[in-house]
C-alpha cells in the first residue's frame, strides 16, 4: 500500500461518521495512485497500453486534397535530394521517388549527399542550371542552411517541396511540404519504454541531431511525455546532440561515455533510427540488463534488427518510405499543375508502431520488403486514382 493510501485509511479510522464518505473517496483514489517503485498508476498504464495497441494498427489513407492530373509531369525535370544518402530510410525514399517519377513520365535526377550543407547547396544549384521544374528535399534539410540557393530556385520558377518537414514553422522558400509524425512517434516510444521496463521509472538518454529539422521537436516530445506521465519518478538523465555528418564517427564514443557517466540509464531514445547502427555497439558493450533502444523512422535495417533474438531495439515507430515518396509527388503534381499545395496537415505519412511481437508483418515472403506492413498497394492505388493513373493489382 502507498503512503497516501495508508494515510487515508488512518484518517478514516479517526474521523466521525460525517466524514466517512470523504474518507472512502480518498481510499478509492489511492487505489489508482502510483505504488512505490513504479512509474505510473495502474489506470495510466492501462491507458498507455490502449494507445499503443491503436498505434500498432495498419494506418489508413486520406486524400490530401482535390483530384489532380499526373499528366503535368510528362517530360519535366525533377531533382530529388535526401539530407544524407547514408541513412537507409532517406536513401530508400529518394529511390522510391525516382522510380515513381519515372513511372509517371518525369525525368528524375537523384542527387546523393553525405549530410554536408555544401552538397545540398550544389544540388539546388544543379537543378537551377538544368532548368528543372521541381526540387524535392527529403528527411529534414534545414532551409536556412541553403537559403540563398532556395531563393535562386524561387527566382527561376522552380517548385520546391520539402518532405518529412512538419515539426517546425520555418517554411521560407518552400512551396509545399509533406509531414511525418516524429513527435507522436517519440511519445509512443516513451509509453512503450514504461511497458517494456515493467512499469519501472524511466531514466533516459536522449540522442538527437539538431542539424535535422525535426531534431529539437523529437527531444521536446520525449521530455514532455516523461514530464506528463511520471515527472517525479522518471527523467531524461542526459541528452546528446550529434550533427548528422558526425554520426558515424562520434555516436558510439559519445553514447559509451554517457552510459559510463550515468549508470542509472535504462532507456535510450533515438530521434532518427538511422543513428541506431552507430549507437548499438555502445549499448551492447554496456551489458546492462533491461537497457534497450526506442527510436523512430521505420528503416528496413532497424526493423530487421528487431527480428533477432533478445534484440536491444525495443521499438521503432515510423512511416513508410514509399508513402513518403507518394506524398512528395502529390505536392509536385499540384504545384506543376498550378494548383495550391495541399496543407502540410493533410499531406501526412502516418506512423505504424513496430515492436518485436509485430515486426514480422513489416516484411513480405522470404523477408522481402514491399508495403505489406502499411496495407499493401492500397495507399498507392488511392493516390493513383486521385491522379488519374491506372491502378496496380491488389497485393
Amino acid at each position: 500500500m502507498s503512503l497516501v493510501g495508508a494515510g487515508a485509511l488512518l484518517l478514516a479510522a479517526c474521523s466521525s461518521s460525517s466524514s466517512s464518505s470523504s474518507s472512502v473517496s480518498s481510499a478509492k483514489a489511492s487505489s489508482t495512485a502510483v505504488s512505490s517503485g513504479t512509474a505510473v498508476s495502474a489506470s495510466t498504464l492501462a491507458s498507455i497500453k490502449s494507445t499503443l495497441a491503436k498505434a500498432e494498427q495498419v494506418p489508413t489513407w486520406t486524400a490530401p486534397g482535390p483530384a489532380v492530373s499526373a499528366s503535368v509531369l510528362k517530360g519535366k525535370g525533377i531533382l530529388v535530394m535526401p539530407i544524407n544518402s547514408e541513412i537507409g530510410a532517406c536513401n530508400t525514399q529518394a529511390h522510391d521517388f525516382q522510380a515513381l517519377g519515372t513511372k509517371l513520365g518525369a525525368n528524375v535526377t537523384l542527387f546523393p549527399t553525405s549530410g554536408q550543407p555544401s552538397q545540398w547547396e550544389t544540388g539546388i544549384e544543379d537543378a537551377v542550371s538544368a532548368h528543372d521544374a521541381a526540387i524535392v528535399m527529403l528527411c529534414g534539410i534545414i532551409p536556412g542552411a541553403v537559403a540563398p540557393q532556395l531563393q535562386a530556385a524561387e527566382s527561376a520558377g522552380i517548385a520546391v517541396v520539402d518532405g518529412n518537414y512538419n515539426e517546425t514553422n520555418n517554411y521560407q522558400y518552400l512551396d509545399g511540404e509533406t509531414a511525418v509524425e516524429v513527435t507522436q512517434g517519440m511519445q509512443d516510444d516513451v509509453d512503450y519504454a514504461i511497458v517494456h521496463l515493467g512499469n519501472k521509472p524511466v531514466q533516459a538518454l536522449m540522442i538527437t541531431s539538431n542539424s535535422v529539422i525535426q531534431g529539437p521537436a523529437a527531444s521536446a516530445a520525449v521530455s514532455s511525455q516523461i514530464s506528463s506521465l511520471c515527472p517525479s519518478r522518471c527523467s531524461v538523465v542526459d541528452t546528446l546532440d550529434v550533427p548528422i555528418q558526425d554520426w558515424a564517427t562520434q555516436l558510439e564514443s559519445d553514447v559509451d561515455s554517457a552510459l559510463v557517466a550515468h549508470p542509472n540509464i535504462n532507456a535510450i531514445f533515438i530521434a532518427f533510427d538511422g543513428m541506431t547502427q552507430f549507437v548499438l555497439p555502445a549499448v551492447e558493450q554496456a551489458h546492462r540488463p533491461g537497457l534497450a533502444i526506442y527510436t523512430w523512422g521505420g528503416s528496413r535495417s532497424v526493423e530487421k534488427l528487431m527480428t533477432e533474438p533478445n534484440s536491444l531495439v525495443a521499438s521503432d515507430s515510423g512511416p513508410n518510405e514509399d508513402w513518403d515518396a507518394f506524398d512528395a509527388m502529390d505536392q509536385v503534381i499540384r504545384l506543376l499543375g498550378h494548383h495550391p499545395a495541399a496543407p502540410v496537415s493533410k499531406e501526412i505519412d502516418p506512423n505504424r508502431f513496430w515492436i518485436p511481437s509485430n515486426v514480422s508483418q513489416f516484411f513480405g515472403p522470404g523477408d522481402t520488403y514491399g508495403n505489406e506492413g502499411y496495407g499493401g498497394n492500397t495507399f498507392e492505388n488511392d493516390f493513383f486514382k486521385l491522379w488519374g493513373v491506372p491502378q496496380l493489382a491488389s497485393s
